[in-house]
């Protein structure tokens, strides 16, 4: 594989920007709302997102990604790059690091938005011929809206636009936004458990202090109870999801039970991959209207819906033991 061509190689019709909100309260406080992994149970939840296509894609048995269509071969050198971070482009890599990130922020924010760029050589005299295209994040709280118009909110040294409030600003192009959303039975179940999550980060800790009251005179406070009422109320939120919180909550937790939530969560994950993978295909789908191919990203050997819902019929009937059923959820 080719290494990546510098980006400074080429002129971009990108408009949206990616940068630090430094000395900007302002801008911080949008990203941080519409991005709040801080706190200990949020940033536990954040890493396992970052599994939602394994770190095995592309290598030994851990499945692969492929492109597909008559154009895939003229096609995935471009796709490759647009989806690499930079570097050795590999098609697996950037597909597994796109859909997880994008799961992350589907989970904390809700929803997200990429710009489709078009990339031309800085020779060109026109961007009318584009060579290649990115596909950037546009910074999750930054984006919205004016007389209709989506706009992204930015650094004043970055625009001289500004809106009715001061904020500097730039003017986005919608025929080139792709959102990317949760799908519908999961919007409310995951805003209460972010909400509950956030909840318990605050929460976290302050057991410490009622044990060390008890230690000095006598209490009502009972830690075992408290633990024990703790994990109650985490099995209940992110019962819908199948979340198992790292395992910090094991009492009264027996092997059914936790080889149910590990297909529960395996099937969470499944439904947000391919929500996911659905709106990049769109999205290559129309970089390749532009660049002159038709292809799709496929990825093979992980887990499918179909997998999850045999799972799910060969618990109940227990057709498969237990062991057999968590190799495939985990």
């Amino acid at each position: 594989m080719r290494r990546r061509p510098r980006s400074d190689n080429f002129r971009s019709t990108r408009r949206s920007c990616t940068y630090y909100p430094v000395d900007s309260p302002e801008l911080s406080e949008r990203m941080t709302a519409a991005f709040p992994i801080d706190g200990f149970y949020t940033n536990l939840l954040y890493q396992d997102l970052g599994h939602v296509v394994p770190y095995s894609l592309g290598r030994d048995q851990g499945g692969r990604a492929r492109l597909t269509g008559a154009d895939a071969e003229k096609a995935l050198p471009i796709v490759s790059a647009a989806l690499s971070d930079g570097g050795y482009p590999s098609l697996e890599d950037g597909v597994r690091d796109f859909v997880s990130s994008t799961a992350q922020n589907l989970v904390f924010g809700g929803r997200c938005t990429y710009e489709l760029a078009f990339l031309a050589p800085l020779q060109s005299e026109t961007d009318e011929h584009p060579v290649g295209f990115e596909f950037p994040l546009v910074i999750p709280g930054t984006i919205s809206t004016r007389d209709g118009a989506p706009i992204q909110y930015v650094l004043p040294s970055l625009s001289e636009l500004r809106d009715r409030n001061g904020l500097a600003y730039v003017a986005l192009d919608p025929d080139t936004l792709v959102e990317f959303t949760l799908p519908g039975e999961l919007v409310a179940p995951v805003r209460r458990l972010i909400a509950f999550l956030q909840t318990a980060n605050k929460e976290q800790g302050k057991e410490f202090g009622l044990m060390e009251q008890s230690v000095i005179k006598r209490t009502d406070y009972d830690f075992s109870a408290h633990k024990l009422e703790r994990g109650e109320l985490f099995a209940k939120v992110t019962q819908p999801v199948g979340w198992n919180v790292r395992d910090l909550f094991p009492d009264n937790q027996l092997e059914p039970y936790v080889t149910w939530r590990q297909i529960r969560f395996l099937e969470f994950q499944v439904k947000l991959r391919d929500r996911i993978l659905d709106r990049l295909n769109y999205g290559i789908k129309l970089a390749g209207a532009k660049l002159g191919f038709e292809t799709t990203i496929q990825l093979e050997g992980l887990p499918t819906h179909e997998d999850v819902e045999q799972a799910k019929e060969d618990f109940r009937t227990g057709r498969k033991g237990f062991p057999e059923l968590l190799r495939l959820a985990i």
